[in-house]
C-alpha cells in the first residue's frame, strides 16, 4: 500500500521556515562579508579582529547547526525504516518511502553530516590552531 504524508496549513509553514534557513544564512553570511569588506579590509589587523571573529563564529554556528540537523534527520529516517520519518512536516503531498530506500537516504544525509562536520574541523583548524588563529582568538597581542 502506497502512504502519503498531506500537510496541514501549520506544516506548510513551518516545512517553508526550515527551507528557508539556508537562505537565510547565506544572506547574512554575504551580508557580513560585504561589511568587512566596506569597513574593515582597510584597518590593521588588530582592528579587524572583532570583525574575523564574527565571521567565524558566524560560520561555525552554521555549520554546527547544519550538521546537527543533516545527522538529526538520518538518525530518525534510520530508526523509522521511513523517509520522511513520522513528525517531519512536508511543504507538499509526499510518498512515504520505506525499506532500502529509506536507508539510502539516511546514509545520505548521514554522510553530509560528517561533511559538513569535517568543513567545521578544517575551518577551526585554520582559525584556531594556526599562527593567525592566535590572533583572531586573542591569544597573541598584535605588538611586534
Amino acid at each position: 500500500m502506497i502512504a502519503h504524508i498531506t500537510p496541514t496549513p501549520r506544516q506548510r509553514l513551518i516545512a517553508l521556515s526550515r527551507a528557508s534557513l539556508p537562505f537565510l544564512a547565506g544572506c547574512a553570511v554575504a551580508l557580513a562579508a560585504r561589511l568587512y569588506s566596506q569597513h574593515a579590509a582597510d584597518l590593521p589587523t588588530c582592528e579587524q579582529l572583532p570583525w574575523m571573529r564574527v565571521m567565524v563564529t558566524m560560520m561555525v554556528a552554521i555549520c554546527t547547526g547544519g550538521a546537527w540537523l543533516s545527522g538529526r534527520s538520518a538518525f530518525r529516517i534510520w530508526r523509522s525504516g521511513q523517509y520522511p520519518a513520522p513528525g517531519t512536516a512536508v511543504l507538499f503531498r509526499t510518498r512515504v518511502r520505506t525499506g532500502r530506500w529509506a536507508h539510502a537516504n539516511a546514509c545520505a544525509y548521514f554522510v553530509l553530516s560528517i561533511l559538513i562536520a569535517a568543513f567545521l574541523v578544517a575551518l577551526l583548524n585554520l582559525f584556531l590552531l594556526s599562527e593567525a588563529g592566535l590572533f583572531v582568538i586573542g591569544l597573541r597581542g598584535c605588538e611586534p
